[in-house]
């Protein structure tokens, strides 16, 4: 039996999506932490919510006399940065782990808003990539605080619980029971990002109700802290263009975890009914000329192609200006073609006076060029659109 808690954090770690553990005490959280730091070689900065004050995350203030004349009208108040503040700043990849987070009042909880979202500590920051985990217990363990919702919306949610096999075999290892996420490559998460990016706004569009969930009644239950917004989907993108290679279980308790179970549950059997939109552009850089519409038919494929070659234009103009060109071609020819389709040149539309200028403003054609592309692309007056 391996150890779950440290596999979901080794994903998380990776996304970068902040993570809160929930048990009851003495199930191991703290040292899980602590291992996947070491594991990973990185520094890993504890702060306790029951030892903390607000001043630990905005610093001391005291006064300051830039002009040194000691004048009281002349000073200036600035904050003392706090020690783990520095030991993080210069170490993006490291692990900020607020321990028994349940404990905090909310005078705490309210400082960790900006922190756990942003990493910004009143007036000092931390790189966005330190990696925020906090853990606390069920609110039935005396001496908890309920989580204000606006805190709990910037977590993804791990509800741990101690397997038995999981204990007996890790007591006699030494803890060696522990198995790593599966993490998609850099270059095919790129593709990744777009492809659910795409599919949530078809799923949003079908399940308006799903974007926002904000519980107006409060949270029934500790299950029930996640709930849907577009912070937290936003966090599910993450989540899946980098972890969706690993076990369907895995996955699913991670989206539940950032936007509840049922949510959850119908973004998951979306994609899993849409498979089959999936292309590969990247595969026909230096021949461009071959790409084609694999399924001229379908709406949302074509959205999504667009949608994929609009991205990569902005990531890089000039490497993918003639895969775009092509791709406005065969969508024109296309439409001229299959009339009873969907009329992709509205597609087109909504993103060809944003492409045109980032082309302009990269210096990838010139003003002089665009009558020239205006042929080449019929139904558009591109003059006139940059015009205007």
């Amino acid at each position: 039996m391996k150890n779950k808690l440290f596999k979901l954090l080794h994903g998380l770690y990776h996304t970068k999506v902040p993570a809160m553990i929930w048990s009851n005490p003495g199930k191991g959280k703290t040292s899980t932490v602590k291992f996947l730091g070491k594991t990973l070689g990185v520094t890993t900065e504890i702060r306790s919510g029951n030892k903390s004050d607000p001043t630990d995350f905005s610093g001391i203030p005291y006064l300051v006399d830039p002009k040194g004349e000691g004048a009281l009208g002349d000073k200036i108040l600035n904050f003392s940065k706090p020690k783990y503040v520095r030991t993080l700043e210069n170490n993006p990849d490291g692990i900020l782990f607020f321990d028994e987070l349940t404990t905090c009042p909310p005078v705490i909880q309210a400082a960790l808003l900006s922190i756990i979202q942003d990493c910004e500590f009143g007036e000092f920051s931390i790189p966005a990539t330190i990696f925020r985990v906090a853990a606390g217990n069920y609110n039935t363990v005396i001496g908890t605080h309920n989580m204000s919702l606006a805190l709990m919306n910037r977590f993804c949610h791990i509800f741990y619980e101690l397997d038995i096999e999981y204990f007996t075999d890790g007591f006699i290892s030494g803890w060696a029971n522990y198995e790593m996420a599966k993490i998609n490559p850099p270059k095919e998460q790129i593709d990744k990002i777009i492809h659910y990016r795409v599919m949530f706004g078809n799923f949003i569009k079908q399940h308006p109700d799903l974007l926002d969930g904000f519980p107006t009644e409060g949270i029934a239950g500790v299950k029930d802290v996640a709930y849907p917004t577009p912070r937290s989907w936003e966090m599910v993108i993450k989540v899946l263009s980098i972890l969706d290679q690993n076990e369907k279980e895995y996955i699913k308790e991670l989206v539940n975890g950032c936007v509840g179970e049922s949510a959850g549950h119908f973004f998951l059997k979306f994609i899993t009914d849409g498979k089959g939109i999936e292309i590969s552009l990247h595969s026909y850089l230096g021949k461009e000329d071959a790409f084609l519409l694999p399924h001229p038919d379908r709406h949302d494929h074509v959205n999504h192609i667009m949608s994929v070659i609009v991205y990569y234009l902005e990531q890089d103009p000039k490497k993918f200006f003639k895969l775009w060109l092509r791709v406005l071609d065969v969508l024109h020819n296309e439409d001229n073609k299959f009339g009873k389709y969907a009329p992709y040149d509205s597609i087109i539309m909504k993103y060809l006076f944003a492409n045109m200028k980032l082309l302009m403003d990269t210096k990838t054609i010139k003003p002089s060029e665009l009558k020239e592309y205006s042929k080449r692309i019929p139904c558009y007056n591109l003059l006139g659109i940059i015009r205007s």
